[in-house]
């Protein structure tokens, strides 16, 4: 017994961390708790038409009512970081949801509504136009630390919550500027409307007026443009979907949701007379003699560059770069500056 408790006394004591436990309070004695640096709010423009629109139902829709959010909270909430975590197990909430939560959903719907791009022309409907960064900005719960870093994770973790609720799809990527894996492509789903009590009909309703109001103030092409512009700036950001094919085909479904049947069927018959047309005319220059070998290379380009194969952000950006090379090419020797471009895509 006693050689027991000689060894006993011999052992070294362990060295436990002290806790750390109560160090904030401690440190703040005497001043009052920050409950959060910034309150989310939509601080934005919202521009006229159909946005304006949206962004109206979706200032009276109330969360604790939403019956999708309840069974996402019932089943329990899974982050974006812990997504592949097979070890990882949602953990069930309370049904109703805290009022921080509700100002940062519904402030990002408002964001997100109010610079959406309702262009039934695009390729992709529903594409928010704005980097994430700038959400957060409009939001106002963007943050800049001292030494320059950016943080918003009240908007990450409200876009989580609703891609989980299926209202977004966001494509996620590696930013080439500050390295970040984050989200470069945010667009918005059927589910994004109908939750907030936006039918199927009023949605074509308002596209069709306003196409109608875009063409009237001659602003299709400008639309376009911006269309262009944002594409052609995706692609130098290394940031391409063509081969995310799941990915294309939910938003091939998200625009056969949206676009009417019979603008469909007036679409079909438009392009079958429109190919009529072409082809009776190439039949009169032909009986002409006016098509001769003289423009091969310009007909395949034509052929190439108006096949679905062929975006036009990727064409406008050969057509750019041949004419940056070659200048004054295109009036010299037309031939040569299109079978320049065939080999620049590949079609030669």
């Amino acid at each position: 017994m006693t050689s027991q408790v000689t060894n006993l006394r011999a052992m070294p004591v362990s060295q436990y961390r002290p806790s750390r436990r109560g160090e904030a309070n401690r440190l703040r004695k005497g001043q009052s708790k920050t409950h959060r640096n910034y309150q989310p709010a939509f601080t934005g423009s919202t521009p006229r038409g159909m946005a304006a629109k949206v962004v109206a139902r979706l200032n009276s829709h109330d969360w604790n009512r939403n019956p999708e959010l309840a069974a996402l909270r019932r089943r329990g909430y899974t982050p974006w970081s812990r997504l592949f975590d097979n070890a990882f197990k949602p953990q069930p909430m309370r049904i109703s949801t805290r009022q921080e939560s509700r100002e940062a959903l519904t402030a990002l719907s408002l964001t997100l509504a109010a610079n959406c791009d309702y262009n039934p022309d695009s390729d992709y409907m529903f594409e928010v136009m704005l980097p994430v960064e700038e959400l957060a900005r409009r939001m106002g719960v963007l943050h800049q630390y001292e030494n320059g870093r950016l943080a918003y994770d009240v908007l990450l973790h409200a876009l989580r919550v609703q891609e989980e609720l299926d209202y977004l799809v966001i494509h996620r990527a590696r930013d080439t500027d500050s390295g970040q894996f984050k989200p470069m492509r945010i667009f918005l789903t059927e589910k994004f409307f109908t939750s907030r009590g936006i039918t199927v009909d009023e949605i074509r309703q308002w596209l069709h007026k306003f196409r109608q109001w875009a063409i009237a103030q001659g602003l299709a092409e400008s639309l376009s443009l911006r269309n262009e512009r944002h594409m052609l700036k995706m692609a130098r950001m290394g940031i391409d979907i063509e081969r995310h094919h799941s990915l294309k085909n939910r938003l091939r479904q998200i625009k056969r949701w949206v676009v009417s049947p019979e603008l469909r069927e007036e679409k079909r018959r438009v392009t079958e007379d429109l190919g009529a047309q072409i082809d009776t005319l190439d039949k009169k220059i032909r009986s002409a003699g006016k098509a001769d070998g003289n423009d091969r290379y310009w007909k395949a380009w034509v052929r190439w560059s108006t096949s679905p194969e062929a975006p036009l952000h990727r064409v406008r950006e050969l057509e750019r770069s041949v004419e940056h090379d070659h200048p004054g090419l295109k009036l010299r020797d037309k031939e040569k500056y299109y079978r320049l471009l065939l080999e620049k895509a590949g079609a030669h």
